[in-house]
């Protein structure tokens, strides 16, 4: 055996994803969130689960499907090697000796062969070419993945449809050959005959429906976490100032599936055999007849394309007026306490009739010219059968070439040609609002990421809580820069306050020092390396960050403490409860820890929510914590209990950097920045620089 327990592969899976120099692993470590989910993974230490296991952690990296073999060749290092009794080794070089140079949670070293029973697999990296950058592309990508199951749904399709020309050449039989020589026993042979055709065409339809549905939850499934995960990594200085507009745009992508699917099946299957059966019926018929369904096929797309361009305009307002509509109710339930206490409703009332009026005669336009589309493809696929049957019974009445049982045969026919044309206005005005769905995806797509022109951000095991700014500026918008800083440097170990006018940077500030903005010119560096090259991951396992607003997730009490943690057990949390006063509130809660949170955390007051994100802050073990007026919601009891934790819990190495303008949190720090409209003002120890305030106070009383 490989492994004897599950404690082994974990180790070593650990090792893999967070310790190992190879190229292909180094450059994407997983979080810690995401190791304990692939260990949770771990079933079984028998070697077929062990391979499946690792086959796994190959698709999670993105790494090439895994291919063991008992044999190692050279042309396939690097080389992933699984060892009995010894565990994981990567082998990364074919000495001249011929000894074999590895690298292992043991350290690098070289060995001259493997025991029996060793498994080898290439570790070559396939993370590049499935890189997504834009919604088009996505969408693209995972429908071609579908391949396979829609050869199977056109396979079973030709199946249907060459069972349904059954129906039509049984009714050619009958009335051409049963019914005049009034053969009995051959219609009983053409029923049974027809009767299983039927039957297996049900079963085969049954079978493709199930293909499908399989086909759209995988689609499903990748689209929604692809378009998540990618809002995810937005930068928080890109996101979309508009709730109702970002909402509407990630959501959009379920029409966009919907398209995706439907134009698969009528481009692959339903319209190639609508042609397949238009030749028959000019086989049965002759080419008159095929002109009639060929006049219907091109006015059909003149009418598909006629009503799209309409459509899309009408989409494209509609849709406008609806994000507009969904941020105005967001922000409605958001501050309902304010619009009550300040009788501001009507106004509010009125914006949103004016929205929904605009939303309503936008969308009536697009259903009338929906169903306009519908009635001319109806119109025109009745005005069809029409003049099939009439040219029919004219070519029956006045020439051979066509008999009644084929002009039976043929009107039978004509509704599986008829039918998939007819859907061709539909399809091309679906294909309308599609493209502004996936013109709004795209907007989201070009929108700047975490690291965004760094295709391997750096994940350094350790990080020194070093901070810099060199000639940082930031500015929302087009506006003037909120903040401009030359030159700023937050040594480790180091207690800095902030301060300033409200408007002054002061929280513009800390974003950047925490990486959660990029400036528009200039670097902020943590450790000397710019922190845009630096994994969000690992940023945020280094830096505490705690918001002026806090918002809690809806789930529990517990959900929210743990959030992105891992780790950390009840007698963890009680520790940190007790040093943050939070443990009062957990004595009142008859529920504790599993006290259900609404959606924004609206259970608890803003006080208690700034509590519950500082437990959370004890709990991370970070080597920074940036503070955003921790206390401002708090009692001064409270606020006391709470500066004795953030003071107790900070070791000598940690750096602590404090938006404020509570003197009380002054007792914190060892150093003041004053931050102006001009940029940093005032930058030094905490008694220089409350003296230099002081004596500019009193000049102005005096003055």
């Amino acid at each position: 055996m490989i492994y004897l327990n599950t404690q082994e592969v974990q180790q070593d899976i650990t090792w893999l994803t967070q310790e190992c120099s190879l190229g292909v692993l180094a450059t994407s470590r997983l979080s810690l969130y995401e190791l304990e989910i692939l260990q949770e993974s771990i079933e079984s230490v028998e070697d077929k689960a062990v391979l499946h296991f690792y086959e796994s952690f190959f698709e999670l990296y993105g790494l090439q499907k895994a291919q063991w073999r008992s044999k190692l060749e050279h042309q396939s290092l690097p080389v992933l090697a699984l060892v009995p009794g010894q565990g994981v080794r990567v082998i990364v070089e074919h000495e001249a000796d011929g000894s074999w140079k590895s690298e292992s949670p043991q350290g690098v070293n070289t060995t001259k062969g493997f025991p029996k029973g060793t498994m080898f697999t290439p570790l070559k990296s396939e993370r590049m070419a499935s890189e997504v950058h834009s919604a088009k592309a996505l969408f693209k990508r995972v429908a071609l993945r579908q391949k396979p199951i829609v050869i199977y749904a056109a396979i079973a399709s030709f199946g249907i449809n060459f069972l349904a020309l059954g129906t039509s050449l049984f009714s050619m039989q009958v009335y051409d050959r049963v019914i005049p020589t009034e053969g009995i026993s051959t219609l009983v042979a053409l029923s049974i005959g027809v009767f299983i055709a039927i039957f297996l065409e049900l079963i085969v339809k049954l079978s493709r429906s199930s293909i499908l549905d399989h086909a759209m939850k995988n689609m499903d499934m990748v689209f929604s976490h692809d378009i998540f995960n990618r809002f995810l990594k937005i930068r928080l200085d890109m996101l979309p100032k508009s709730v109702g507009t970002l909402s509407g745009q990630l959501q959009s992508y379920v029409s966009i599936r919907a398209f995706i699917s439907t134009a698969a099946l009528y481009l692959l299957i339903d319209f190639p055999f609508s042609m397949i059966f238009l030749a028959v019926i000019v086989l049965l018929s002759g080419w008159k007849m095929g002109l009639i369904v060929v006049a219907f096929l091109l006015l059909s797309i003149v009418a598909g394309l006629f009503f799209r361009k309409k459509i899309e305009v009408l989409t494209t307002s509609s849709s406008m007026a609806s994000h507009r509509k969904l941020g105005l109710l967001v922000e409605s339930v958001e501050n309902a306490e304010n619009i009550k206490a300040t009788g501001a409703g009507w106004s509010l009332l009125s914006r949103w009739n004016s929205l929904t009026e605009d939303a309503i005669h936008d969308d009536i336009e697009i259903r009338h010219y929906s169903e306009m589309a519908t009635y001319f493809s109806a119109f025109l696929q009745q005005f069809s059968y029409i003049a099939l049957v009439a040219m029919g019974a004219y070519l029956v009445a006045t020439t051979t070439d066509l008999t009644m049982g084929g002009l039976i045969a043929v009107t039978i026919l004509s509704g599986r040609v008829l039918s998939p044309i007819s859907m061709l206005p539909n399809l091309l005005v679906q294909w309308g609002k599609t493209k502004i769905a996936l013109a709004d995806l795209d907007r989201v797509y070009a929108l700047e990421r975490d690291n965004e022109g760094v295709e391997s951000p750096l994940t350094p095991a350790t990080q020194v809580p070093h901070f810099q700014c060199k000639n940082a500026a930031f500015a929302y918008g087009e506006n003037a820069p909120a903040i401009s800083v030359a030159n700023l440097s937050i040594a480790p170990g180091e207690r800095v306050a902030i301060v300033g006018v409200i408007g002054s940077g002061k929280s513009t500030l800390l974003k950047l020092l925490a990486g959660l903005y990029k400036p528009q010119s200039g670097k902020v560096l943590m450790g000397g390396i710019d922190m845009q090259h630096i994994s969000r991951n690992k940023l945020s396992e280094r830096i505490g960050y705690l918001p002026q607003n806090v918002k809690l997730i809806s789930g529990t009490l517990r959900d929210n403490l743990l959030l992105g943690l891992i780790g950390v057990d009840d007698e963890k949390i009680i520790q940190a409860a007790h040093k943050t006063n939070l443990i009062h509130l957990l004595n009142t809660l008859p529920q504790g820890l599993d006290t259900p949170i609404p959606e924004g955390g609206e259970s608890v007051s803003g006080g208690q929510k700034q509590m519950i994100a500082l437990t959370r802050l004890m709990l991370m073990q970070s080597l920074a914590l940036f503070l955003d007026e921790p206390t401002a919601n708090m009692d001064d009891q409270t606020e006391r209990k709470i500066l004795q934790a953030i003071a107790g819990h900070l070791a000598p190495n940690h750096t602590l950097v404090v938006v404020t303008h509570k003197p009380a949190l002054l007792a914190l720090v060892n150093r003041i920045i004053v931050v102006g409209p001009q940029g940093i003002v005032l930058d030094g120890a905490k008694d220089a620089v409350l003296a230099q305030l002081n004596a500019g106070a009193k000049n102005k009383v005096q003055g």
